[in-house]
């Protein structure tokens, strides 16, 4: 049921047209210089996590960013993440992780972050937030700009195996694009 809604979602989004032309929703794939910075974070169930020894490091990993105040940009985003979680456990694929990291960890409590965006979404996913200053960090490494904006890009990183590379996907992406993307890396 939830990516039958989310399938739903995509196309209202895509057809409405009001907010993004063809060309917006056209996904651009750039190398970026990063940094891998092992912080400790929290799950949205409170579980304590080391960004790089415990997320990273074990296996590629495709980012998403959200704050939960966001209406205009991050539930596409998140519905991009939940058709790919849906798309790779139907061909098996348990060695990638799909993991969405708030913008906005003032307001973005693991119990809120929860409530507001991981519970409706797929289970696959992991969604983090953390002291500011640990994910200010990360977010810093990364290249990623912090804060409740509502005009912040659409962009997904693809970390792989040990975050020794990083590749930037910018723009609303198609989600067997995106699939294709995420079942090379390594």
């Amino acid at each position: 049921m939830k990516s039958l809604v989310g399938v739903i979602g995509f196309a209202l989004f895509v057809l409405s047209g009001a907010t993004a032309g063809a060309q917006d929703l056209k996904m651009e794939q750039q190398p970026r210089v990063a940094r891998v910075l092992d912080r400790p974070l929290l799950t949205s169930k409170g579980q304590r996590v080391r960004f790089l020894a415990d997320i990273v490091a074990p296996q590629p990993v495709l980012l998403s960013f959200t704050f939960t105040g966001c209406v205009q940009i991050c539930p596409p985003s998140d519905i991009a993440m939940d058709m790919l979680a849906e798309r790779l456990a139907e061909a098996g694929r348990k060695d990638i992780r799909l993991v969405t990291l708030t913008l906005d960890p003032l307001t973005d409590t693991p119990q809120v972050l929860h409530r507001k965006r991981a519970e409706a979404m797929h289970a696959d996913r992991l969604f983090l937030t953390g002291r500011p200053s640990d994910v200010w960090a990360v977010l810093d490494g990364l290249g990623v700009q912090p804060g409740p904006n509502q005009d912040h890009e659409i962009q997904f990183l693809l970390v792989d195996t040990g975050g020794r590379k990083v590749t930037v996907f910018l723009g609303l992406p198609d989600p067997e694009a995106l699939f294709g993307a995420v079942s090379a890396a390594r």
